[in-house]
């Protein structure tokens, strides 16, 4: 996990429904632990970071500070766009000259990936982003979308490299694709449940970044039944329990389905270490559903 926090951008990557967001929250809340400044950046996501993160606004397309160390955005495919086009022009009313005339909008309408190109877009440039003479964030966590838009998304550089071999976004997509495969700046970070549906997804998905030459992380196994649960001592009591008084019997029969997921769990947790065959954090289901602030600082601490 040191290592995990020494990057520059760390893409966390996942099955939609996986926890995503959440890890992603508990990630840049310890490397804030560890002294750095972070920016936690989502990829035109529905609200719920601000929940997460215990903001008392939303995020939006707008940097938002949450504290001294951490700030949060949810990037915007039309912000970030303006943006960009901006940077580049370096006037607004230029950019709104040759932005935003009805053919030029009907050419980038058909630019395939433009929405993929503009997110990573923005992430990348964070990363490079100074403020007084330093880097303003020693670290970037971007909360990709999931497994096959993600994947989508990181193919982008090279396609714009091929379509554009010259100019400034060739010049931008070939810094950003050189970050992404550069294995001492950059990271992505699995998120899976133990569950079969996942894990399969998790598999492919390894098999995706490596052939794109993403370095990869640790697995993140979310959401792990209790291991008393498959205790043995557990399943000594479930067996002598037929004929438990009534008051018991629910107690007992939710006590033997947690016992059997953790039993699927461990199944699961074998094959993932075989493939990706990545080394693995396990995270607990936390008993609540809705998380805040104090449960991503339980995570924080249980990642490093």
């Amino acid at each position: 996990m040191n290592g995990l926090l020494d990057k520059r951008l760390v893409i966390v990557v996942g099955k939609g429904g996986v926890g995503r967001t959440t890890v992603a929250a508990a990630l840049a809340r310890a490397a804030t632990r560890a002294g750095k400044r972070v920016l936690l950046a989502q990829t035109n996501a529905p609200e719920g970071l601000g929940q997460l993160l215990g903001s008392k606004t939303a995020i939006g397309p707008s940097v938002t500070a949450i504290d001294e160390r951490l700030s949060a955005v949810n990037i915007s495919p039309k912000a970030a766009l303006h943006e960009y086009g901006v940077l580049l022009l370096r006037y607004e009313p230029i950019y709104r000259a040759v932005f935003e005339n009805k053919p030029m909008r009907s050419f980038l309408g058909a630019f395939p990936g433009l929405d993929y190109w503009t997110m990573l877009g923005k992430a990348w440039w964070h990363t490079t982003e100074t403020q007084d003479g330093r880097l303003r964030y020693d670290l970037v966590v971007l909360d990709g979308p999931a497994s096959g838009h993600a994947v989508a998304m990181l193919r982008i550089p090279d396609a714009v490299m091929r379509a554009m071999p010259k100019g400034p976004l060739a010049r931008d997509a070939s810094l950003t694709r050189a970050l992404l495969s550069d294995a001492r700046r950059t990271s992505a970070l699995m998120v899976t449940l133990p569950e079969e549906l996942p894990m399969r997804e998790t598999v492919i998905l390894a098999r995706d970044l490596r052939e794109l030459r993403i370095p990869m992380g640790p697995l993140v196994v979310n959401a792990m039944p209790p291991a008393e649960a498959a205790d043995p001592t557990v399943a000594k009591v479930l067996a002598a329990s037929t004929s438990a008084p009534p008051e018991l019997a629910n107690l007992l029969a939710g006590t033997a389905i947690l016992a059997a997921r953790r039993r699927d769990a461990d199944r699961i947790v074998e094959g993932l270490a075989s493939d990706p065959g990545l080394p693995m954090i396990h995270l607990p289901r936390l008993p609540t559903g809705q998380l805040g602030p104090e449960e991503v600082d339980r995570l924080a601490t249980l990642l490093v």
